[in-house]
């Protein structure tokens, strides 16, 4: 049976999907209630403002995020906040959640909008670039060293970077049409490579 979805989670998509297209400050609320197909004052039962719906965009995609790295068996927080998450982490697990994490970030359609509005959005507010950094710079890159020094990776933080670095280029080339399947192949055989201590 499929699950209802609630209203604000609806508001939320929608605003997601116009501010990915159209771009923050272009959309309104008239555009957001539009599409939805209900009245501003509809919007304002759940939302005090456009700016309460994107933090709340941000909070539910830090939320997804988090619960994903719970279901794949790895770590959901820095290390120098949960060190004992740590200790159990293995390599098998890390590797398929960062395959996983490449799959969400292209192919879901609320992660892929939430990316794609970020990477445009950050160049515009200084939350919205922090919010990039942290999901996008150096919140991964800080996280794939954490998780690296708890395997006893010789050098991770060169490998690290190398490691990041090619997962943060696959999503470009992914955007520009370059064949999945290979991009998901070549990650898997370098995080592989780059994981052996």
């Amino acid at each position: 049976m499929k699950q209802k979805r609630n209203t604000r989670e609806e508001i939320l998509d929608v605003a997601l999907s116009l501010f990915s297209t159209k771009g923050y400050d272009a959309t309104s609320l008239s555009d957001i209630s539009a599409m939805l197909g209900v009245s501003k004052a509809a919007l304002f039962k759940h939302f005090d403002s456009k700016e309460e719906i994107l933090f709340s965009v941000m909070k539910m995609m830090d939320e997804e995020d988090r619960n994903r790295a719970r279901d794949m068996n790895v770590p959901e927080d820095k290390k120098s906040e949960s060190e004992e998450d740590y200790r159990d982490i293995n390599k098998n697990d890390f590797i398929s959640y960062a395959l996983s994490q490449f799959e969400y970030w292209t192919e879901n359609k609320r992660a892929s909008e939430y990316r794609k509005f970020l990477s445009l959005e950050r160049l515009r507010r200084e939350e919205l670039r922090v919010k990039w950094e942290e999901n996008f710079v150096s919140g991964p890159l800080s996280y794939t060293k954490d998780v690296m020094e708890a395997l006893g990776i010789d050098g991770y933080e060169k490998k690290a970077m190398r490691l990041w670095s090619l997962m943060f280029l696959s999503y470009f080339l992914f955007d520009s049409g370059e064949d999945k399947e290979k991009l998901k192949t070549n990650l898997k055989e370098e995080f592989e490579t780059l994981l052996e201590k």
